[in-house]
């Protein structure tokens, strides 16, 4: 309901579970400035996983909710190649994802794999081809992955930037169990619904999506804060001086704070 109650459940998941005998521990820098004294990143947009009016609006206006309290806010094309991120996400995500797979399952994924033609670029061919890929194939994706992360390195360092903020997703909630996605009039891949939230687990960054508004139907606008390696405490007391921030911005969408 509120940043803070994540703390708990950041303690427990940074400490040694009691079979594992081990004494080690991770200490997690916390926020030194205020929001006001943040330099804040966003990257409203991208053409490779448009978002529609509602979310741009929202954003905007967060965006000068943040200058407005004294705020560094800039703007950015983004920090990595949106599409090629993503790309490496789902070869990654789909090669984990086997290891629940029984031989006789793997065994005919890997025919159905081989059977496909080389310009077959279908969603399904894409995930068979990763769900089948070679170890080869494997350990140069994580070497990508490597890569990727000191890029992401790059763009936090030296100070340039506390905090990327970016849409929590294209638009808002779409209908349970509906399999299509339309951004501003336009039919777009239902996997859009997850782009912007893809772009870091693959890296091991720190994020946290937390609504800022309602929509016009009604329904809640989220944004995605993105910080640098182990600042995971530290985006939580930025997102509970948003939260504050914003106050009558999005009433009714952040529970109030009683502990």
């Amino acid at each position: 309901r509120y940043p803070r109650d994540l703390d708990l459940l950041l303690a427990a998941l940074t400490t040694p579970s009691p079979g594992e005998n081990n004494p080690w521990s991770v200490t997690l820098p916390t926020a030194q400035r205020p929001i006001g004294q943040l330099r804040v990143a966003v990257w409203a947009d991208d053409a490779s996983c448009p978002v529609d009016r509602n979310i741009a609006d929202a954003v905007a206006r967060l965006e000068g909710t943040l200058a407005s309290a004294g705020a560094s806010v800039h703007r950015t094309a983004g920090s990595v190649g949106f599409a090629e991120s993503l790309r490496l996400f789902e070869q990654l995500l789909h090669a984990t994802t086997t290891a629940a797979t029984d031989d006789a399952a793997g065994a005919a994924e890997l025919a159905a794999a081989r059977d496909l033609h080389t310009d077959d670029a279908s969603p399904r061919a894409a995930i068979l081809r990763h769900r089948t890929q070679t170890h080869r194939a494997w350990l140069r994706a994580n070497e990508e992955r490597l890569r990727l992360q000191q890029t992401w390195h790059r763009f936090f360092a030296n100070g340039q930037y506390d905090v990327l903020i970016t849409p929590a997703a294209p638009t808002a909630a779409i209908p349970a169990g509906s399999r299509s996605l339309t951004v501003d009039g336009v039919e777009r891949s239902f996997f859009d619904q997850t782009g912007w939230a893809n772009l870091t687990s693959h890296v091991g960054l720190p994020s946290l999506v937390m609504p800022i508004a309602h929509g016009a139907d009604g329904l809640p606008i989220g944004v995605q804060l993105v910080g640098p390696a182990y600042s995971d405490r530290t985006l939580l007391v930025m997102a509970e001086q948003l939260a504050l921030l914003l106050g009558g911005t999005a009433k009714g969408v952040i529970a109030p704070w009683s502990g």
